[in-house]
């Protein structure tokens, strides 16, 4: 019996997710979505958070994070799994964790636009002595974060490679809440939030969006790249990052899953 999957967030990533469930995920039915601008691409149900953590056994997040705490109250209630793609939101709003502890659901974390977590998240096992990632986009890509507003940053003033950040992943999430969920899943899968250590540039030469990760343990040496092409709908994120969503349905209902 195949299972119901609502997607919480329709925009370029949500819209990318759900073309795939239309055409096919051996175990899926693309049951319900919930947005604030209903598409007319799919024909399904627009719903409340409510109504769709009623109705669908697995929630796909692809939401703003001021927004994920709302989705997740629902999701707690109703026991759901929720593949969560806003991991910053799990930093800036512990309470989410907190709450989710009575739940019987799962938050399961998509790799997003990273690389390397397997090897993070085998480190860990062993020790992790530091953690960095260094993420590099175009200017306009933070557009609107509020460490860009509170401190007034003129981000067409940029003309060449400009770090704008260096701080713990906590610290990163909240300053800047949809670039840093590549930082915020590092910290997650190895040494914490706190212990994390974070870079953000602006590099007005940039075509993509670039994630350098070096991560060092106590046998092992960790270092990952990846250059991103950047979601024409949103130069925030990444395509891999929609991608990665479809990785995990069809890990979750296939026979053979490479971690």
């Amino acid at each position: 019996m195949s299972k119901k999957v609502g997607i919480a967030g329709m925009g370029a990533m949500g819209r990318t997710v759900a073309r795939a469930l239309a055409e096919g995920i051996p175990g899926y039915k693309f049951h319900a979505a919930s947005d604030i601008t209903p598409s007319m691409e799919f024909e399904i149900p627009f719903v409340n958070f409510q109504t769709l953590c009623r109705e669908c056994d697995l929630i796909v997040e692809c939401l703003p994070a001021h927004v994920v705490p709302a989705l997740m109250t629902e999701a707690v209630n109703n026991n759901r799994d929720v593949i969560l793609i806003s991991s910053s939101a799990l930093l800036v709003y512990p309470k989410i964790l907190e709450q989710h502890k009575r739940s019987k659901g799962r938050i399961i974390v998509p790799s997003g636009a990273a690389c390397g977590l397997d090897g993070v998240r085998a480190l860990a096992q062993s020790g992790i002595k530091t953690a960095t990632i260094a993420s590099t986009k175009h200017p306009r890509g933070y557009t609107g974060a509020p460490f860009i507003v509170d401190n007034s940053v003129d981000l067409n003033g940029i003309v060449q490679k400009t770090l704008l950040f260096s701080g713990n992943a906590a610290d990163a999430a909240k300053a800047f809440p949809a670039n840093i969920n590549v930082g915020a899943t590092l910290s997650l899968a190895g040494i914490g939030p706190e212990k994390t250590t974070v870079e953000i540039w602006a590099d007005p030469d940039a075509t993509g969006n670039t994630h350098e990760i070096k991560v060092v343990g106590d046998y092992s040496t960790i270092n990952a790249k990846v250059e991103n092409v950047p979601d024409p709908a949103n130069p925030k994120t990444s395509m891999l990052a929609a991608y990665s969503i479809i990785s995990v349905l069809k890990g979750l209902s296939e026979p053979l899953v490479v971690l």
